[in-house]
């Protein structure tokens, strides 16, 4: 890996340029739920239950309409730097937290 020393970067545009010189691109951190380890068991459990569903199966399952309230923030995009080909990090996901349970 070449490493660059700069003095003085006088722009947002400059300091991209020399990123991207250095092969280090901009991406959009995936979104993914926080999940504790029973909630992976539990996930894991679910899926293996109805994996042989069939479509006339699913088709007697009511899903309900939700409402999606913000409380920690807007849902604008969120940025991570990393070098192309890179391995996807913690750092590069964005948790998510759900709430409630319906009623």
């Amino acid at each position: 890996m070449n490493v660059h020393f700069i003095s003085c970067v006088d722009t947002t545009q400059s300091a991209v340029n020399v990123l991207h010189s250095v092969e280090i691109f901009v991406e959009i951190k995936k979104k993914k739920p926080l999940l504790a380890a029973q909630h992976k068991k539990a996930r894991l459990a679910g899926a293996k239950k109805h994996q042989y569903w069939t479509i006339h199966d699913w088709r007697r399952v009511i899903f309900s309409d939700e409402t999606k309230i913000n409380i920690w923030g807007s849902d604008g995009c969120k940025y991570y730097w990393k070098r192309k080909g890179d391995r996807l990090q913690p750092h590069h996901i964005e948790v998510t937290v759900k709430h409630g349970g319906g009623v």
